[in-house]
This record gives structure tokens, C-alpha cells and sequence, in this order.
């Protein structure tokens, strides 16, 4: 036998003993974590979600005006359209609270993740007038978008902005006693 073929023969009896045992035992464990990985992807855009539905519906029953000549029909529309944005919000509140999971991986995020999430459900079912509710919604959530969902380059707007959620965590907690 030529010493070509022995060769060869030992480089693909290597190449398919090395693919073989990697498909048995590396690949499974990749799967398993790259179904990981893309489940808390999936998380973490559902609380993003969440937050930036609260922001935009705060917003927009803030400036929710209806006006004083609006036909019946009119007034009956955005009266119905505030109804739905306020069912938005109570909807994401709710979502946040029961899922602050995408961000407690993060160790020093995880206690602001938690008392953002709380702290906004509290506020939402709160005896507070409409108007402190909203504005509390609208500061509360400026400040989350702009900690969590901000580019890893804007560092110092980051770091505004836990001071500034973590400060009006704490008036709201403070607030509620």
C-alpha cells in the first residue's frame, strides 16, 4: 500500500471521527444554549416592549385633549381611544411586574429592573389623580428606556439616567408610605 493512501486514509478516519464526536457531544449543548440565548433575546424585547408602550401611552393620554365643539361621535372616538391606551398601559404594567427576568442577569441592573417594574405597576393602580399617575409614568419610563435600552456607547446618558430612575423610585416609594 502506498504511503499516499495511508495517509489519506488517517485523515479522513480523523475527519470523521472528529465530526462524529462533536455531533454527539459538542452540538447538543450548543442547541440547548442558543434556545437559551434566543428565549431571553425574546425576553428582554417583550420588556422593552412593555416600557415603550408605556411611554408612548402615557404620552399620548397626557396630551389627550377633547375639545368642547367635537360632535358627539367624535368625542365618543377619543373618549373609546383614551380607554384603549389606558388598558395598554395597564396591560404592560402588569407584564413588567410579572416578568423582570430579562435584566436580572445584569447584577447591578437587577434591583432597578425589579423596583422599576414594581414601582410603575404601584403607580398605575394607585389612588393618585390621572395627570400624577401619567406624569409619574412618563418620568419613570424615560428614564428605564434611556437605562436599559440605550447604546452601550452613551455610558454617561446611562448612568443619568439609573441616578435618575433610581431617584424617582425612591420619591414614589417614599410617596406611597
Amino acid at each position: 500500500m502506498p504511503n499516499w493512501l495511508i495517509a489519506l486514509l488517517v485523515a479522513v478516519v480523523t475527519a470523521l471521527t472528529t465530526t462524529l464526536v462533536t455531533s454527539l457531544t459538542i452540538l447538543p449543548r450548543l442547541e440547548a444554549r442558543n434556545r437559551k440565548i434566543q428565549a431571553g433575546h425574546q425576553d428582554r424585547e417583550r420588556y422593552g416592549q412593555a416600557v415603550l408602550t408605556i411611554l408612548t401611552c402615557s404620552a399620548r393620554l397626557t396630551n389627550l385633549v377633547i375639545p368642547d365643539e367635537a360632535s358627539p361621535t367624535v368625542r365618543e372616538a377619543l373618549i373609546g381611544e383614551g380607554e384603549r391606551w389606558r388598558q395598554k398601559i395597564d396591560t404592560a404594567t402588569k407584564d413588567l411586574a410579572d416578568s423582570i427576568a430579562p435584566l436580572s442577569y445584569i447584577w447591578f441592573l437587577k434591583d432597578v429592573a425589579l423596583r422599576f417594574a414594581l414601582v410603575s405597576r404601584l403607580v398605575w393602580i394607585s389612588e393618585r389623580s390621572e395627570s400624577a399617575k401619567l406624569a409619574a409614568l412618563l418620568d419613570l419610563s424615560g428614564a428605564a428606556q434611556g437605562l436599559f435600552f440605550a447604546a452601550w456607547w452613551r455610558r454617561p446618558k446611562r448612568a443619568k439616567c439609573m441616578r435618575q430612575l433610581v431617584q424617582l423610585t425612591d420619591d414614589l416609594e417614599a410617596h406611597r408610605r
